[in-house]
């Protein structure tokens, strides 16, 4: 039996592109990893089998756990056979990447566990896979993000001493619905220039996330939630992802305990 940390992450900006012939869409973002995270327990066994703590989670084929176990095991030639104890902490369709964080750790843990000697480059590829932004879950350090969000260029010197909030109320934003009622990119600023903690203050004001046109008119709440960071001491606020999930950044020294209180009917994660 083994434990393996699978982090969540935000998005610092995210920039349609374009609609590519495969139906995915060319994408420009700033992967960040936080905190928050779900917790696997791996088990060798005779069989494959995934258990978690959230029943609303699906535990066959549909969860991109056993999608990684399965494209690993083909890409091996052998069956990689493990009970998966999930616990869930990072909220579903909420723009923070809790799905492919979990293949991503997965692909890491059955590497390790069945001495496989995959290199990471190995592992990127057969995460790109997966899912678009699993890749960025093997690296698990700020990045930037280009083609589907599979194309990362990490970025060691992005380091942001922030305190950070993210709300997460309990509607839920389906990603493909949100690709698909994009028309327009709000695009301000080239996301390449942010290299450091001092490029991001500099350029924070011009950082958009296109989904926030969509997903703000169709939830309001959501809206009405960065609206509050901003006007609660954020000095920068955004949805992350497809949402539904916002995040706000306050200094160091700020003190989140009143603030957290106006979001009782909310998930609340602080770091």
């Amino acid at each position: 039996m083994k434990k393996f940390i699978s982090h969540a992450k935000i998005n610092l900006g995210l920039n349609i592109i374009s609609k590519r012939e495969d139906g995915y869409h060319n994408i420009e973002t700033i992967f960040y990893p936080i905190e928050l995270n779900d917790v696997l327990e791996f088990t060798i066994t005779d069989n494959f089998s995934i258990q978690c703590n959230d029943l609303s989670i699906p535990t066959d084929e549909k969860n991109l756990i056993y999608k990684a176990r399965n494209i690993l095991s083909d890409f091996i030639g052998k069956e990689l056979n493990v009970k998966v104890a999930l616990e869930k902490n990072i909220p579903s369709f909420a723009g923070l990447g809790g799905g492919s964080s979990n293949a991503a750790t997965t692909l890491i843990a059955l590497n390790e566990i069945f001495d496989l000697k995959l290199t990471q480059f190995d592992l990127l590829e057969l995460a790109s896979k997966i899912g678009s932004d699993v890749p960025f879950f093997i690296l698990n350090q700020p990045a930037f993000a280009e083609g589907r969000g599979e194309i990362l260029t990490p970025l060691p010197k992005l380091k942001l001493n922030y305190k950070i909030l993210v709300i997460v109320p309990e509607v839920k934003v389906s990603t493909a619905w949100a690709y698909s009622n994009f028309k327009k990119s709000n695009k301000k600023i080239d996301l390449r220039l942010i290299q450091t903690k001092d490029d991001f203050e500099h350029y924070k004001d011009l950082i958009t996330n296109d989904f926030e046109t969509i997903v703000f008119s169709e939830f309001p709440q959501i809206k009405m939630i960065k609206d509050q960071l901003i006007k609660f001491g954020a000095i920068f606020s955004l949805l992350s992802g497809s949402g539904s999930a916002v995040y706000g950044f306050f200094p160091e020294n700020f003190d989140l305990m009143e603030i957290k209180t106006h979001f009782t009917n909310y998930k609340v994660f602080e770091y």
